[in-house]
């Protein structure tokens, strides 16, 4: 399976993929919730804008900030990270190692591939993979994500795809999730 991986620039923002493109979950908390009482059509609209802004800001200010796979020229998944800084919903977790973000650790708030059919063929792997060679090449001491256990139906990934890349735990956050962390 060939597969090709882009990063997020102002030209390819529409093709990140529809579930991710209005997801201003990290990004934009008070605006996340605002849009909660939104009609459908003015929510999504709202959220895309949010997010257009975002990352044109983050880009400016933090260079590359995520990237898009594709497969037979279309999107089938996303991965976005920024400085805990540019991330602000990261600090609104129960995490006790978390208070307090590292100078040069980077968070990885999504990595998903939205559609299962493409799950579990190594598409996830190589867009980390892509992630952490970009982001070792820029200097940065460490990379962290939330991880979900028994489930990869989650924003940032199962924690298997992590620990098989090198990925330790850092925390336990109750049963289901974790914060995990590759020292670059």
């Amino acid at each position: 399976m060939e597969i090709l991986i882009k990063d997020i620039a102002s030209e390819n923002l529409s093709a990140i993929p529809e579930g991710c493109r209005g997801c201003i979950y990290w990004e934009c908390p008070e605006d996340f919730e605002r849009a909660r009482v939104m009609e459908q059509n003015e929510k999504l609209q709202f959220c895309v804008e949010k997010k257009r802004e975002w990352f044109l800001k983050t880009l400016r200010e933090f260079g590359g900030c995520g990237k898009i796979v594709y497969y037979n020229d279309k999107s089938v998944g996303y991965a976005q990270y920024a400085s805990f800084t540019r991330l602000p919903q990261a600090r609104n977790y129960e995490s006790k190692r978390l208070g307090k973000p590292e100078e040069g650790v980077v968070f990885l708030s999504c990595l998903y591939i939205p559609n299962k059919s493409m799950r579990g063929r190594g598409v996830g792997t190589q867009l980390l993979e892509h992630v952490i060679d970009e982001l070792r090449k820029r200097g940065f001491r460490a990379v962290e994500t939330f991880a979900r256990r028994g489930s990869s139906n989650n924003p940032s990934g199962p924690i298997e795809l992590y620990l098989k890349e090198g990925f330790y735990v850092k925390e336990e956050l109750g049963s289901e999730y974790v914060l995990v962390r590759l020292d670059l």
